[in-house]
């Protein structure tokens, strides 16, 4: 199940005697690669050096009568135990593996066990899924994959925020041109990306509102901030103007109406309000907005081959429910020395009750954790306290072994003060089980992101760019239209999918084209171009299925390099599953891929002789075997042409 496993063992062995031989535990020397002129494994033992001079000597005394498989005996240098494969017994093993297990090789043997619940995406439904949100559904999605190829059971929830004052303004400029969005949906626009100028339009015009009355108050009393409220006003503007290229006559009208209503942001106010208390012409209104936009959500995730478990509406689960004032009498009670009251605003002081209580390090919280305030002046409850009650919900109802949620790095402080408030009710399992699976942000050069100003780069636009400079790149190797436009799409997919997973979660992305498509190295089509490659060659070869083959007496290193990276899968895997990395599996899979092309430029294949043919062929079959369980996982297209 797992070759590179083999050689550890037999690695631990040779220690374990070595121990044995100088009296000595060591049972916990760490195991880890070797530089590579010194071999493949190396232990270091510079300790046991120092207490031992003749060292080399007991090493080779005790190799000359040990029974290796698949390493050679190894070389001490310079305090480094170096173990190298022998290379024939160890292909063997790799290559059996792989073409024995097939879509199975690089599952752990013990599968991973409990549920795991995945919450991702979660966009607020205003606007189309923007490249931000991407990372988010992207990671989340292949996290999914990952821990289901390892055996897990998954879950994926998208937690919809539709309450708060950002889907109110969403809402109501939706009310005042309803016709208008419907006719631009038939006629075969995005309802999503309709909805986003609607809820752009509506931001804008009600803070010009509110500054065209502070203007009006500073207009005899203080010039310098005057003069800086009038460039704050003309910047909103500027940003209809931008908005009136997208749709002028949605725009226009959706003006017009906004003009009529004296104070839009007392306006909002009330629609959150009545949406709370669940009046039932608010609550239509919202959902059929609401629901116009996911309705996009979805086919943008379709074309990337996301798909959820679950949709859950903040409304019903949070508020409708009672669920969050349930959660904050139980908070109020269970912390009662950390609760603080102005009037009717409620504070939990998270700050004190983590130093109190020294959860640091058991919640992973970072060092300053600010206190909470879990509801308004007028009693009702913040975004936080519903999310805490969301939280609270998901175990209840799932009891899942972890509950992942991934959520922008910029959240770290409220998913922090969560993890604390849950603690402090007497969830301290659960305080331990929920994951902030933070990612930073994506960057595209020159280009400023506002979902309120209607700038942002969505998703469908990035799918659509890709889509057209790989059709411009492989127009002339398709005859027929729709296969360019069907390979088209999955290499684009493939392109943003690896872009977006192939940084660890913690560093920021800066999103460049010529390395998003690049054919010769690390990227989705080069991964999906090296699959079509040696997908070609076998059917070259007129071999689907190696049957029987032998290694050859001597491998070159191309061949060997191959052989050692597709041994590594399954602990990459699983190293990943382990520790939530994607990356882990895109870096490794660049790996193969390279090693794959370096080995291919070099060795003839269907034109060998024997043994080397065979040998040969079965390595190919064993590339494209592992290329396909990796893409899978990354939720690469597979192709079969490109």
């Amino acid at each position: 199940m797992n070759p590179y496993s083999e050689l550890v063992k037999e690695v631990k062995a040779f220690v374990e005697e070595l121990g044995r031989r100088l009296n000595i535990d060591l049972s916990n020397v760490p195991i880890t690669r070797a530089q590579p002129r010194f071999g493949y494994i190396s232990v270091p033992l510079h300790n046991v050096a120092r207490e031992f001079k003749d060292l080399d000597k007991i090493v080779k005394e005790i190799a000359e009568n040990f029974n290796f498989r698949y390493l050679n005996p190894p070389e001490y240098v310079n305090g480094f135990l170096n173990f190298d494969i022998e290379p024939r017994n160890y292909s063997k093993l790799v290559i059996d593996a792989v073409l024995s297990l097939g879509e199975s090789y690089g599952r752990p043997e013990k599968p991973m066990e409990g549920l795991y619940l995945i919450e991702h995406t979660s966009a607020n439904p205003l606007h189309p899924l923007h490249l931000g949100h991407g990372r988010n559904a992207i990671l989340g999605d292949t996290l999914a994959r990952l821990l289901k190829f390892c055996g897990a059971n998954v879950r994926t929830h998208f937690y919809l925020d539709d309450c708060g004052d950002q889907v109110s303004y969403a809402a109501l400029g939706f009310s005042l041109v309803r016709d208008l969005v419907y006719e631009r949906i038939r006629s075969g626009r995005k309802p999503d990306h309709v909805i986003g100028i609607v809820y752009a339009v509506t931001c804008t015009v009600a803070e010009i509102q509110k500054l065209s009355r502070e203007l009006e108050k500073l207009k005899d009393t203080s010039p310098d901030k005057y003069r800086e409220v009038i460039a704050e006003r003309d910047d909103l503007v500027a940003a209809l103007a931008e908005l009136e290229q997208k749709d002028k006559e949605l725009v226009l009208k959706l003006i017009d109406e906004l003009r009529k209503i004296p104070d839009i942001e007392s306006e909002v106010k009330k629609i959150t309000r009545l949406y709370e208390e669940g009046d039932e012409n608010v609550k239509r209104l919202v959902r059929e907005m609401i629901n116009l936009v996911i309705k996009g959500f979805e086919e943008t995730l379709t074309r990337l081959g996301i798909t959820f478990d679950s949709w859950d509406w903040e409304s019903e689960i949070t508020i409708y429910s009672g669920k969050v004032y349930e959660v904050l009498r139980r908070l109020i009670e269970r912390a009662f020395p950390y609760i603080e009251r102005v009037g009717n605003v409620i504070v939990f002081r998270a700050d004190k009750y983590a130093a109190d209580m020294d959860l640091w390090d058991k919640l992973k919280l970072p060092r300053h954790l600010p206190k909470v305030t879990l509801t308004r002046s007028d009693g009702t409850t913040l975004y936080i306290t519903r999310d805490l009650a969301y939280a609270v919900w998901c175990f209840e109802k799932f009891n899942p072994t972890l509950l992942i949620r991934v959520i922008a790095a910029e959240q770290q402080h409220p998913q922090a003060q969560i993890r604390t408030m849950l603690y402090a009710m007497g969830y301290v399992d659960w305080a331990q089980r929920l994951v902030h699976y933070a990612y930073e942000l994506v960057n595209i050069p020159g280009v400023k992101m506002s979902g309120r100003r209607g700038r942002y780069v969505a998703l469908d636009d990035l799918v659509d760019e890709a889509k057209r400079r790989v059709m411009s790149m492989i127009s002339d190797r398709f005859s027929d239209p729709k296969e360019l436009e069907k390979v088209s799409e999955a290499v684009a997919v493939g392109a943003i999918r690896y872009s977006l997973l192939s940084v660890s979660p913690n560093k920021p992305i800066l999103f460049k084209w010529d390395k998003v498509l690049n054919l010769k190295q690390n990227s989705g089509p080069f991964i999906q171009y090296t699959y079509v490659r040696a997908k070609s060659i076998l059917e070259k070869a007129g071999v689907l299925q190696v049957l029987s083959y032998s290694v050859p007496e001597t491998l070159g290193p191309e061949e060997v390099e191959l052989v050692k990276y597709i041994g590594e899968v399954p602990e990459i895997i699983q190293n990943a599953a382990r520790d939530l990395r994607p990356d882990y599996v895109v870096e490794h899979v660049n790996k193969i891929a390279l090693a794959f092309n370096s080995f291919y430029e070099k060795y003839p294949v269907i034109h060998a002789e024997e043994p080397y043919r065979g040998f040969r062929l079965a390595l190919v079959l064993s590339v494209k075997r592992v290329l396909e369980n990796v893409m899978n996982i990354l939720g690469i297209p597979v192709l079969e042409r490109m």
